[in-house]
């Protein structure tokens, strides 16, 4: 468990450290942790704009799982387990698309859009078997600005809104509902998923490793911040050098401005909110002209994804208003860089020789609050 920092000689003393050796490598915690951490946790699936007519959906694969994210009708968002109620098959193995229901290719089951059993070939309902008793596993959706959240737990302990709270004024204007998605890259991260996590929660290592986030990203400021992310989730977003605009190879915008403020004269600076959820990161950043969203994926105690999409308002014109590759460049660098950083911290936790060092207390005051999350949720 977390020891309290002290100080001597008005300097702040070292005293924590990460977790054991075991925690990064074993397959049996990682087991563990899918049981009490992944499968109950709110993680980010996409945004309504991919699904803008009824009947369309599209797949969404987390932890091992694959869920169908389909609009039933304009105010009602389904999230199904991507398993025939039959002999198991998967109902579904194109990405998206746009359905009246849902059939399953091997003995042509059918679905509706809410998860009932409608028909099973030569199995009449009541006389055969009970369809009422046949949909669809459901698991649990929210829509939060516009963003689709999952929970593979049916009856989360608590609602997405109980945890994150109202959209603020901020992203309110920013109107993240009315945006689209431009780019999405998916990196798969040799490393135990807590590596990539602790790598994220602290800049310790940017000055040295992260040049271009370091042109705009206020790297001083973000140890402040960082120091009171704790618990399941945390708001804020990501801090700019006094006088930047967004976070880019400039500092000056790469798309036209979020929601209302493109209704603004003169455009305001160091414009930034968002939001996190842990221990399973989900972070999402808005900035003046776009957003970020990162998302974590844990595939084995030794692999893990990660995703980063970008979007821009839903009107914005490729080749007029924004170009794909500017409003990607800098995270994806970074993503790049931490990929590399992650990969071979994780080829020394792998040493048996591995015995965690101390965190310093100021840069890396994130990642000890988050890995006693983790030690909580594993003991329930």
């Amino acid at each position: 468990m977390r020891q309290e920092n002290i100080k001597v000689n008005n300097v702040v003393r070292a005293t924590e450290t990460t977790l054991p050796r075991e925690n990064y490598v074993s397959s049996e915690i990682f087991e563990l942790e899918h049981r009490n951490i992944f499968s109950k946790q709110w993680t980010y699936a996409g945004h309504i704009s991919q699904i803008p007519k009824i009947g369309d959906y599209f797949l969404h694969s987390y932890a091992g799982e694959s869920l169908i994210i389909v609009r039933e009708s304009a105010d009602t968002i389904r999230a199904h387990y991507n398993v025939c109620r039959h002999r198991g098959s998967q109902l579904t193995k194109s990405d998206s698309g746009t359905v009246k229901s849902f059939v399953c290719p091997y003995h042509q089951w059918s679905f509706a859009l809410n998860g009932a059993l409608r028909r099973a070939p030569m199995m009449p309902d009541k006389d055969c078997i009970d369809y009422e008793k046949l949909s669809l596993h459901p698991a649990a959706v929210e829509v939060w600005a516009g963003l689709i959240f999952v929970n593979l737990d049916p009856a989360p302990a608590e609602s997405l809104l109980e945890l994150v709270g109202p959209p603020s004024e901020c992203v309110q204007k920013l109107q993240p509902e009315n945006m689209k998605e431009i780019v999405r890259d998916l990196l798969r991260v040799q490393a135990n998923w807590k590596t990539l996590l602790e790598n994220y929660l602290e800049c310790y290592h940017c000055a040295g490793s992260h040049p271009e986030l370091g042109i705009a990203f206020d790297i001083q400021s973000s140890y402040g911040q960082t120091a009171d992310w704790g618990g399941s989730c945390f708001i804020g977003g990501e801090p700019l050098r006094k006088g930047f605009r967004t976070v880019s190879m400039t500092g000056e915008l790469v798309s036209k401005p979020l929601g209302l403020f493109a209704e603004e004269k003169e455009l305001p600076a160091e414009v930034t909110d968002g939001m996190g959820l842990l221990p399973v990161l989900t972070r999402v950043i808005f900035h003046l002209d776009h957003a970020i969203i990162h998302t974590m994926n844990p595939i084995s105690e030794r692999e893990v994804e990660w995703t980063t999409r970008w979007y821009v308002r839903s009107d914005a014109v490729e080749g007029v208003d924004y170009n794909p590759d500017t409003v990607a460049e800098v995270w994806r660098a970074t993503n790049a860089e931490d990929k590399e950083l992650c990969e071979r911290n994780y080829r020394g936790v792998l040493s048996r020789r591995f015995i965690s060092g101390p965190l310093n207390p100021i840069a890396e005051g994130a990642v000890r609050p988050a890995l006693n999350l983790i030690e909580k949720l594993l003991t329930y």
